[in-house]
């Protein structure tokens, strides 16, 4: 995979600065968690919207997922965003849509977490995720309910705020091994147990 940086342009785009003023923002080498905020919610939206004008006509429907879409949870400061392709829906158009918009393609992660893309503050400094998925498959399915079981259960924020807190806790934490870490408890607690 080729990693590009962005044209200095986009870094001054009012979303990002909006997204950097909520607080939002972390390097790669960096682990870091906070209470998502109102703000983070308010600069989240936007871009959800932001990205939901870009790809129009070519997907499906956007939604805020993961912890930084949940008030007072334990987060990266990072916005999550799923981007959902309908049945006949290609992903080319959408990648070059979200591309020609300043989000720099990571690759496919398959099964965990799609078409994934990073929008970057400043260069190494990212304020998003976008995964682009199957509108109302397997992953997106996931995403919505997890987002909507940790906004009505405080024992599920519980249950994985302690895992994640323990995960950031170990010596020399990468962000794969953290991302890694999580993923039982949240195929617990999809699945009810």
């Amino acid at each position: 995979m080729v990693l590009r940086r962005l044209p200095s342009s986009i870094w001054h785009d009012p979303i990002v600065g909006d997204l950097i003023s909520a607080g939002l923002g972390l390097g790669y080498d960096e682990m870091q968690l906070a209470r998502t905020t109102d703000a983070w919610l308010a600069a989240g939206a936007e871009l959800r919207d932001q990205v939901a004008e870009i790809v129009s006509g070519v997907a499906a429907d956007v939604e805020l997922v993961g912890s930084s879409s949940v008030l007072g949870l334990l987060a990266k400061p990072i916005v999550d965003l799923a981007v959902g392709l309908a049945a006949g829906q290609l992903f080319p158009p959408v990648a070059a849509r979200l591309e020609a918009a300043g989000w720099i393609y990571r690759g496919d992660a398959g099964d965990d977490g799609g078409q994934v893309f990073v929008l970057e503050a400043r260069p190494w400094y990212r304020v998003a995720h976008l995964h682009v998925v199957e509108h109302n498959g397997s992953q997106w399915t996931n995403y919505v309910r997890f987002r909507d079981l940790l906004r009505r259960s405080a024992v599920a924020r519980d249950r994985y705020e302690a895992v994640k807190l323990r995960l950031a806790a170990q010596d020399h934490v990468d962000r794969k091994a953290y991302t890694t870490g999580k993923s039982e408890v949240v195929s617990s607690l999809l699945s009810g147990e």
